[in-house]
């Protein structure tokens, strides 16, 4: 009977952060360049259970081994929180200092806390006239923070950056060969293997930008089973808790 209560509170639990990972992915459906993060779960080790003092049991080829019963579920557990870089759809803004990624790879950007990494090429010029994200920090390219110093800016479908027709740079867009050993880290995504960074063709659209590639649709219907799963698992220790209730306070006191 304990076991039970806990195995249904693991259940709870498991729920509770299932909730908060739904919920945060639907907060951030009108988020540019957003990604969805998806919670597996996985069961705790199941065990097999036997009938003991019980004469009528016995295991009538070994008399005095106990017959198994079968298998008992232990709960569950969120064996991990994952990303999903599936490409959100792309919307145009007609803004020359917006950018959108239709390939693979992440713009790269300085920050104090040093190189992160975003899909959102909702970009700026600072006072420096450097291009900077909307956070301030500065967009990198291949030589650096690109700076404009011109009135018109055009950026190509291949990442070069052009300032009144001449050639600045080229914007840093580097990829990886294992989207797992990023995480992400408020607005960017940060990285402690930056050896697996990979710098290669690049395919960018100006004036357009990433949606968050969130379906709201299936997150609310995520949301719903959720909640209903939880409440099973509520049910279910409220089950077992009367009925402990009943085997302490009248059945022990006969």
């Amino acid at each position: 009977m304990i076991r039970g209560l806990y195995t249904s509170a693991s259940g709870m639990t498991a729920q509770m952060i299932l909730t908060d990972v739904v919920t945060n992915n639907l907060a951030n459906v009108n988020t540019v360049g957003f990604k969805k993060d998806i919670a597996v779960s996985k069961e705790f080790r199941e065990m097999l259970i036997y009938r003991i003092n019980d004469p009528s049991a016995r295991n009538i080829t070994f008399e005095n081994t106990a017959v198994p019963v079968g298998m008992l579920g232990t709960g569950t557990m969120v064996d991990g929180i994952y990303t999903a870089h599936a490409r959100g759809d792309l919307r145009n803004t007609g803004n020359p200092l917006d950018v959108a990624i239709t390939g693979t790879g992440f713009f790269a950007i300085d920050t104090k806390n040093g190189i992160r990494y975003t899909r959102n090429g909702s970009f700026s010029l600072s006072s420096n006239k450097e291009l900077v994200t909307v956070s301030g920090d500065q967009v990198l390219g291949q030589k650096g923070p690109i700076r404009l110093d011109g009135k018109t800016v055009k950026i190509d479908d291949n990442g070069g950056v052009y300032s009144d027709g001449a050639l600045v740079d080229n914007l840093r867009i580097p990829t990886f060969a294992d989207l797992n050993v990023l995480e992400k880290e408020g607005a960017y995504f940060r990285t402690s293997r930056p050896e697996q960074e990979i710098i290669g063709p690049v395919q960018v659209q100006q004036g357009f930008l990433e949606g968050a590639n969130v379906n709201t649709i299936s997150e609310m219907v995520n949301l719903i089973n959720v909640y209903r799963t939880y409440e099973a698992n509520q049910k279910m220790v409220q089950t077992q808790d009367d009925t402990l209730d009943k085997a302490v306070n009248n059945i022990a006191s006969l």
